[in-house]
């Protein structure tokens, strides 16, 4: 395939895509963490996915002469989603590699916005096709802002009662970066939603 004909748009969908399945894994695995070690290579595999498919449109974006939208924009959503799915992994693999026993509420909860965010990233992502008269796009873009600030509220409330009820310095360490990582992936989800706004306020 030429660089020209390659189809940025299509390559988000799938970047996205595999952003969800990630999500949906570590979600799985917040549920149970008998097989966290298993769990955890699997996820570790999606991320592996993720990383050729940024390279991929990284490879393309280094040939082409023509974009759709600005070079930089496409490269910063790529990074942004490739950044999430990073960050998922790494969570994933603090829940082995840390011994995690218990999972916190907190923890759940901020897995589960993770999820909904990706979900919704997947749909932006689609609807980022037709971004010049999409009415869907702007919706699913609010969306994921708001998704992201109730991580926001999840994390200092979470932070707060960790260093209040906790008396175990390792416990303390544990959590403190796995509630980071976690926070850092709703980020770096909100990142992209942030990008594809300046997008079409660039183009409107």
């Amino acid at each position: 395939m030429k660089s020209k004909e390659v189809n940025y748009f299509d390559l988000f969908i799938k970047s996205a895509s595999i952003c969800d399945r990630a999500a949906a894994g570590l979600n799985d695995l917040m549920d149970n963490l008998d097989d966290a070690k298993e769990k955890s290579i699997a996820i570790h595999q999606i991320e592996h996915e993720g990383d050729e498919q940024y390279h991929v449109l990284y490879h393309h974006l280094n040939r082409s002469f023509i974009t759709p939208i600005e070079r930089e924009d496409i490269l910063e959503i790529a990074r942004n989603i490739e950044d999430t799915i990073d960050m998922i992994d790494e969570v994933s693999n603090m829940m082995d590699m840390l011994s995690v026993r218990e999972i916190r509420e907190p923890a759940v909860d901020m897995v589960n916005l993770i999820a909904r965010g990706c979900t919704t990233l997947v749909a932006a992502t689609v609807e980022f096709k037709n971004f010049k008269k999409s009415k869907e796009l702007p919706k699913l873009l609010v969306e994921i802002n708001h998704i992201e600030e109730e991580g926001d509220a999840l994390y200092q409330s979470a932070m707060k009662t960790l260093f209040t009820t906790e008396k175990d310095p390792i416990e303390v360490i544990k959590w403190q970066n796995i509630f980071q990582s976690l926070e850092n992936a709703l980020d770096a989800c909100e990142n992209v939603a942030d990008i594809m706004e300046g997008v079409i306020v660039k183009n409107s």
